[in-house]
């Protein structure tokens, strides 16, 4: 497998385990004597005894858990946390260094930076971060049974911890009830069950030729969905084996078919195929279009809908052409196009009629003549196919849906059953393979005004803007321009993004459906590097007062403002406008 051995993380972690586990050290600081049994036991105390249950968020709260902590506990705990955000490639640099600022609250700490990595393996994904407390729970308890497994002899070297911690995360993760001779019995009974991302990360850490640089459970089971066509033929003890069993027997196959022994899950021509909630919300779209095979992403515009849409369709058409392992062979070997033909895209606009998507009649040289519209004339090229077909009907809020669509409903419940038209004396035969996604912009049409014998035909799912799909696409275009844009600047930038929605749902008037979409607030970036090249502006901030962010309210955020309040006086209109701006402006 591929395994980047320039990646610090690995180094680090051997690090942690020479220096805090066998010489009991700070990796973080030049402090020493930290790593006991009875500092742990402190840390256990406060952070898991006399946790708190909801109500704050966890920084708050472990302020209040650690208030009066001495200096050591407060590093013990701080280290804890380091382990939890140090590998994930999600997490970023100056996160990673935060969350260990957090716990030792401004002490005037010095950090050795170098323990801080850029980069990492595997997005661990929101699990990791939303069951934060659960992951730090077990690290705590894992690093104690480490260091009393020292303490009776049986922990000398770094292999002897990487062994004992590999068994600790297979035993939490596959075999709950099984033999636990090598953990302390008090701390198997205080170890968190559930899945927790550390299982995967630890193991990894620890013997990175056996397991992947997969930290979320929830990929290892996508990639073990799409490719298990390549299990059809595994030996016994391999079907029924665990997760990362399975993996290894899947990675063999496909290094076979590719030539290409030393890959990543992550490669793009990899991802794309097993990663099918990628660009999609946290709703399982992928199950309710394979259910009811026609859904619609509806919200504010900005927000992703026809890229969701396109990822969607690609997903789906996928995971059934990979459902057969001889077309896992031909697209390592032969790499044959395989979406292209199979996604159709329409975008929609008030002058498309009846006639012109299902057909009609037209009066020529004296005759009338019968003209199949676009979804006839698609739906004999669809029936010849063996796999998904999806078309992706842009902007339905423009049409008269329920005039655009006439017998087609009937004929979408109703699949593989001739439904007359009344214009032209069509017949309309849905196959069973194809599959519609509609979206929708909610301010222009509101979901409301639609009747429901035309919503009942639909899954809808709502699109409003997302601040982790933010995070992601302004890092994608920082790292796409060379900018120098720091991390701790997009977080701040995110925040005020993030506060402004707020406000706008806030406002009678408005609501949800006139959230600000991400995609509008990603254009930052764009204006930002746009004063590099200005004399005078070669390291400009991106919140900076009147630079990039104002930029992007004058240009696009104001403009949509006013006219989402269009129907306000005056007066009452610039005062929303005004309070709008001292959030998001400097």
């Amino acid at each position: 497998m591929k395994v980047n051995s320039a990646l610090p993380v690995y180094d680090l972690y051997t690090q942690f385990i020479e220096t805090c586990i066998l010489q009991g050290n700070s990796l973080l600081t030049d402090d020493k004597d930290i790593f006991t049994i009875a500092v742990a036991d402190e840390v256990i105390d406060r952070f898991i005894t006399k946790g708190l249950v909801g109500g704050d968020n966890f920084e708050t709260k472990i302020r209040k858990q650690f208030d009066g902590a001495d200096y050591k506990t407060l590093l013990f705990f701080a280290h804890a946390n380091w382990l939890w955000a140090m590998s994930p490639s999600d997490i970023t640099q100056w996160r990673k260094q935060q969350v260990v600022k957090d716990v030792m609250n401004d002490q005037g700490i010095v950090l050795h930076q170098d323990k801080f990595p850029a980069q990492g393996f595997g997005s661990a994904g929101q699990w990791h971060r939303q069951n934060k407390h659960a992951e730090i729970t077990f690290i705590i308890f894992l690093i104690k049974q480490l260091l009393l497994s020292k303490e009776a002899g049986n922990l000398k070297t770094v292999e002897d911890a990487n062994t004992i911690a590999e068994k600790i995360c297979l035993k939490c993760k596959y075999d709950w009830d099984g033999d636990k001779e090598f953990i302390d019995e008090a701390i198997w009974k205080a170890i968190p069950e559930g899945k927790l991302a550390m299982y995967n990360i630890l193991p990894h850490l620890c013997n990175p030729a056996h397991y992947e640089p997969i930290a979320s459970e929830n990929h290892k089971h996508r990639i073990i969905n799409t490719f298990h066509s390549l299990l059809s033929d595994a030996p016994k003890e391999i079907m029924d084996g665990n997760t990362d069993q399975k993996i290894l027997a899947i990675r063999q196959k496909i290094a076979e078919y590719w030539g290409v022994p030393d890959f990543s899950f992550y490669d793009d021509e990899l991802i794309e195929i097993w990663n099918y909630y990628s660009g999609i919300s946290d709703f399982d779209a992928f199950q309710a279009i394979q259910y009811k095979k026609a859904i619609i992403f509806y919200g504010p515009p900005g927000t992703s809908k026809t890229h969701s849409a396109e990822q969607l369709a690609t997903n789906l058409i996928y995971q059934h052409y990979f459902a057969k392992p001889e077309n896992v062979r031909a697209y390592f070997k032969d790499n044959p196009e395989i979406k292209k033909e199979r996604i159709h895209h329409l975008q929609l606009h008030p002058n498309y009629t009846y006639e012109d998507f299902i057909g009609g009649t037209q009066f020529k040289d004296g005759n009338t003549i019968k003209q199949e519209g676009y979804l006839l004339k698609l739906l004999e090229k669809v029936r010849k196919d063996d796999y998904p077909n999806v078309l992706i009907l842009d902007e339905i809020n423009r049409v008269d849906l329920s005039r655009l669509f006439g017998e087609l409903f009937s004929a979408l419940e109703k699949r593989e059953t001739d439904i007359a038209t009344s214009v032209g004396d069509f017949i309309i035969n849905v196959p069973k393979n194809l599959y519609v996604i509609g979206t929708m912009n909610e301010i222009d049409f509101s979901l409301e005004r639609l009747d429901f014998a035309l919503r009942r035909r639909f899954v809808w799912f709502f699109f409003g803007y997302n601040q982790d799909t933010l995070k992601n696409i302004l890092r994608q275009k920082r790292t796409a321009s060379g900018s120098n844009i720091k991390d701790e600047e997009i977080e701040e930038y995110i925040a005020k993004c993030t506060a402004l929605n707020i406000a706008i749902e806030g406002i009678e008037e408005l609501g949800k459906q006139y959230q600000i979409g991400h995609t509008f607030f990603a254009e930052i970036v764009d204006i930002h590097e746009s004063f590099r090249d200005l004399e005078g502006f070669p390291r400009l901030k991106l919140l900076r007062k009147n630079a990039s962010v104002k930029v992007l309210w004058d240009i696009s955020i104001k403009p949509m403002l006013e006219a989402f309040l269009g129907n306000m006086d005056r007066a009452t209109k610039e005062e929303h406008i005004n309070k709008l701006a001292l959030i998001l402006l400097p």
